[in-house]
Order: C-alpha cells, then structure tokens, then sequence
C-alpha cells in the first residue's frame, strides 16, 4: 500500500491542494480526472518532488517521507522509487534513445554501462521502440519520443509509475500508439496514477477513478460508479462535457 496524507500545495494565495489523502494498492491503475488548472498535475509533481508543497507526506515501502521537508536523502528515495512521464518528452536531443534510457540507470541508480545497456534494451523492446534504439529524438515522431519516455521511467522499475497527460502534446493520430503501450505496461502490474483528459480511456484501464476539483477529492470509485452514477454533481457537470457519445477504437 502507497500512502498520500494531508497533501497541500498553493501558488501564492491560490490554493490547488488541499489535505488531499489517498491510499493506493499496489499493482492497480488510478485515474484522476477534473478541470484543468485543478491540481491533478500539482498532485504527481508534489509526490516527485518537483513541486514543494506546505505540507503532505508519502509512505513507500513503509518508509514515511515528509514531502514539504524535502531532504536530500528523501528525495532520492523517493525518486528511486518513482518514475515520471510528462506532458512533454524531455529526452536528451543529443543522445539516442538507447542513451536516454540508460540515463538515469547510470546517473541515479550508478549502475555500469553493460547493465543499464541490456535494462534500457529490455524496455525499449517492451514499448516498441527497439528498432529506434540507436536514433536521436530529432528523427522520431512524437508518440515515438513518449514511447522511449516511458521505457525511461520504467528503466528504473519504480513502486510507483506517475503519468502526467502523457497524450496531451501528441498529434491525434498518434495518441492510439501510446495509450497502447500504456495499456500493457499496466497489464503487467505496475502500479500508476494517470493523469488525462481522454476519459474513454481512463474508464476502461483503470481500476479506481479519482475526480479532483477546486484541491479536493469529491468524487472516488470505481469506473463504473464514477462514470455511470457520479454523486457529486461538480463530477456530473464535467463528465456531461467530456464523455464522447462512440467509443475509440482503442476501447476493449
């Protein structure tokens, strides 16, 4: 079990989160859906500690970590056991994708090149993206840099896999590929937080849906509870604009 306690964070006087807690199994997918500027994305960049929140606290392997105190060693505990995947890609131009997988293994993890280059080949296979291997991010489409992304995170084999929008700066006719490998990744055991607008999706790989609205958790359940019968009516509001009347092709 992965504990989030009394998270808050502000933006000067704007307040974005507030006492958010939640409990997360472990190997499950939970989805956090709400208006955007809501602080879904605060939320992962406060546990990853790009973000430094008033108060909140993390517990991970049963060790509790005081987000807001953010100490060195913490942080790197906590960085260890977390992967990120952006909005955008944030790979290395000048390195391949080989490279860019193997980065954090070497950085971080200081493992010897051997090692992380057979771990970053491993992961590359596992998000399609083998015969790229040795291309530089300049000559892969978008949905192919998010793809060598997320083998970067997975490269690390984290406890926790945090996906911020990892579809939202992609072309349309790409997005399919990624939600793809993001469907797989799940089907293996990771346990995720995802954070996306593209709700058809959400509802069929999630175990659990998170609605957030104005720092708050006001809706929690399953799919199909928070789906087909919200109770809280700011969550009815906003699935009544979302939700699409047919179901894309990668729905199962």
């Amino acid at each position: 079990m992965i504990r989030i306690e009394h998270l808050s964070k502000a933006f000067h006087d704007n307040v974005v989160l507030d006492d958010v807690s939640l409990e997360i199994e472990e190997g499950s997918v939970t989805g956090i859906i709400g208006p955007s500027g809501t602080g879904k994305s605060t939320l992962l960049r406060c546990i990853n500690q790009l973000e430094l929140p008033e108060s909140g606290f993390i517990t991970l392997e049963d060790r509790r970590v005081d987000l807001h105190r953010k100490s060195k060693q913490d942080t790197l505990f906590v960085r260890r056991k977390t992967g990120m995947v952006f909005q955008k890609f944030y790979l290395f131009e000048k390195k391949t994708a080989l490279e860019n997988v193997m980065e954090g293994l070497v950085t971080v993890q200081k493992m010897n090149k051997t090692d992380a280059r057979r771990i970053a080949l491993e992961q590359l296979e596992t998000v399609g993206m083998t015969a790229w291997a040795n291309h530089y991010p300049v000559h892969m489409s978008g949905g192919q840099q998010q793809r060598v992304a997320i083998a970067r995170a997975l490269a690390l084999k984290p406890k926790l896999l945090l996906l911020d929008e990892p579809t939202s700066a992609l072309d349309p006719e790409l997005v399919g590929e990624v939600l793809e490998v993001i469907r797989k990744v799940a089907a293996e055991g990771y346990t995720m937080l995802l954070v996306s607008h593209e709700m058809a999706f959400v509802q069929s790989i999630s175990h659990r849906v998170i609605f957030l609205d104005n720092g708050h958790i006001v809706e929690d359940g399953t799919p199909k509870q928070v789906f087909s019968n919200p109770q809280n009516p700011r969550t009815k509001e906003f699935l009544a604009k979302m939700l699409l009347l047919t179901q894309p092709d990668y729905m199962i």
